[in-house]
């Protein structure tokens, strides 16, 4: 997807969402997912109209994906999925500024709100892609770590938002 100039299309047809949780152990790297190829939704680009536009991940924390049965369970028992179950990422107002796409995103995982105001959305092809990166601490969470703390997570996690679009 190429944009010519300064001009956006005025809404982005979203025709796929993917959330990614990337981090670091003392092991190595981890990478969880959530994926709907399935959850077509339209988001505003410059819109005024703020309750309309948003784009909401209503996202069961069960249906994230880790690669393997115990990275699975680790991942549910930080997020306390049996007292939070479900988890929303809200994309909200996208706007261009100095050739850059910004949007808002409003966050609420474990219990916890979290708004961040003007993330960069990167443009590869037909996606955009917001990244944050977030603390444990931030979310009020604790880092996990396995086998009496030799395996210990990192403090700091990647939040990664693709928006796989069609401009109309």
């Amino acid at each position: 997807m190429y944009w010519l100039g300064n001009s956006l299309p005025k809404t982005f047809v979203v025709q796929h969402k993917e959330i990614i949780v990337k981090g670091q152990t003392s092991l190595g790297s981890f990478e969880c997912s959530y994926d709907n190829p399935f959850a077509g939704d339209t988001l505003f680009f410059e819109s005024l109209i703020v309750e309309n536009n948003s784009l909401d991940f209503l996202i069961p924390v069960d249906d994230f994906g880790c690669g393997n049965f115990l990275l699975n369970r680790d991942f549910r028992k930080t997020l306390k999925a049996e007292e939070f179950p479900l988890c929303k990422v809200s994309v909200t107002h996208l706007f261009q500024r100095e050739n850059r796409i910004y949007g808002n995103i409003a966050i609420d995982l474990a219990g916890k709100h979290l708004t961040l105001k003007k993330v960069v959305f990167l443009q590869e092809k037909q996606m955009l892609q917001g990244s944050v990166q977030l603390s444990f601490d931030q979310l009020d969470l604790e880092a996990p770590n396995r086998m009496g703390g030799l395996v210990k997570v990192e403090e700091m996690i990647e939040l990664l938002i693709n928006l796989y679009v069609e401009p109309t």
